[in-house]
């Protein structure tokens, strides 16, 4: 199931529930506007409705989350299949800190993206992958094509700060290795602050290649017009 926020809700019937939902449908991947006929409420926790697209008569089955009134839930509503949109990357706000320039042109993709705009979107994430690279690069290499500015980035860009950061932090005169002399000492805070320390060190470490790796492969395997334009064969 896929949150559906609110904002994507057009109309409503007079008790709140939706009566239309305008999003990119995803059967036929266009923006399409979903009508409800009836919802069914089910152990007064939720209801639910079959949606049929405007455009490919298409259902798609919207869950409607319940206060224990029987009122809808704010950013209660979901849908399966997920919309054929995307939502913003986590972590997105550190691309803001970076270059808020950088940041609208991704929220711009995005948007694109989500109205099925897909070249547009397209040209706008080329742009974005050429100010990354000039934003991250020194001066005199910020005029490369953009695939010598990638290439660059392994040179200009100390990839391996991140390790080097978590390798003081578990050292013994660290601030968590100093925790580990007594386990009694570490509460909650402490805890969960070890947790996210480790799962982004297997984002850096395993996740991070292994997507890259899924996404390669899908690339190499992408429809013809795409390994034309990759230069193969």
């Amino acid at each position: 199931m896929q949150l559906v926020h609110d904002v994507l809700v057009q109309s409503r019937f007079s008790n709140t529930f939706p009566r239309t939902v305008e999003m990119l449908c995803p059967h036929c991947l266009k923006e399409a506007v979903f009508e409800a006929r009836t919802w069914q409420e089910h152990g007064r926790q939720l209801a639910a409705s079959d949606l049929e697209c405007a455009r490919c008569e298409k259902t798609v089955l919207f869950v409607q989350l319940l206060e224990l009134d029987g009122t809808r839930k704010d950013a209660g509503l979901f849908c399966h299949p997920g919309s054929g949109g995307r939502e913003p990357m986590p972590g997105v706000e550190h691309l803001q800190s970076l270059s808020a320039p950088l940041a609208r042109s991704y929220e711009s993709a995005l948007k694109l993206y989500n109205h099925a705009e897909w070249g547009a979107s397209s040209l706008i994430v080329r742009h974005l992958l050429g100010g990354l690279g000039a934003r991250m690069l020194a001066e005199d290499k910020r005029d490369l094509s953009l695939a010598r500015k990638l290439e660059a980035l392994q040179q200009d860009v100390d990839l391996a700060r991140p390790l080097q950061d978590i390798a003081q932090l578990l050292a013994p005169s660290g601030t968590f290795g100093r925790q580990f002399e007594d386990e009694s000492t570490i509460d909650k805070a402490t805890a969960e602050l070890l947790l996210e320390l480790a799962e982004q060190l297997i984002n850096y470490l395993v996740v991070l290649p292994g997507t890259m790796a899924d996404l390669k492969s899908r690339i190499a395997t992408a429809p013809v017009p795409l390994r034309r334009g990759s230069g193969a064969a």
